[in-house]
């Protein structure tokens, strides 16, 4: 195992990351482990905080500033949620397949409902796209190649024969 010295700067802060949230969230499910909340029922409450705040930011245009923020909070609240569910689960020895599936899962659909979100919010704020005309020009006829021209007078019947 490397030292701390000889390890790059990124994979020390990753692993310092890593070790300290999940040492806060084991601390902080300790009591929520003993109360009859399960993961499962944290994944599904995070999730639709999420949605809730995905659905709220195509709203900015009532009060911009409040409704990011507002959106904002509810998405943070449902992330810390999502990362407690694990460290519940953890704690209280309630880990299962499905509810590791259950987690990932909701994990990127929260993911995908506020990129979207925001992706709407983009794309009424661009300018709109120059109309096209109405008036067509009609396509031009295909051209043979010159080969093809030649091989086909060559095969063609003569009027002289």
């Amino acid at each position: 195992m490397l030292t701390t010295r000889e390890m790059p700067t990124l994979q020390r802060v990753k692993q310092g990351y890593t070790t300290g949230a999940r040492s806060l969230a084991s601390r902080s499910v300790v009591g929520l482990a003993r109360t009859r909340v399960t993961p499962n029922g944290l994944t599904v409450s995070g999730v639709s905080l999420c949605l809730a705040a995905a659905v709220l930011v195509p709203f900015e245009k009532h009060d911009d500033l409040l409704v990011y923020w507002l959106a904002a909070a509810l998405f943070v609240v449902g992330s810390i949620l999502d990362i407690l569910d694990g460290a519940l689960a953890r704690a209280g020895g309630k880990s299962t397949p499905f509810g590791a599936f259950l987690d990932s899962t909701t994990d990127r659909v929260g993911e995908g409902a506020m990129l979207a979100a925001i992706a709407l919010v983009f794309a009424r704020a661009s300018p709109p796209l120059p109309a096209r005309s109405s008036s067509r020009t009609p396509a031009p006829a295909p051209r043979r190649s010159a080969c093809a021209a030649t091989s086909a007078s060559a095969r063609a019947p003569s009027a002289s024969s």
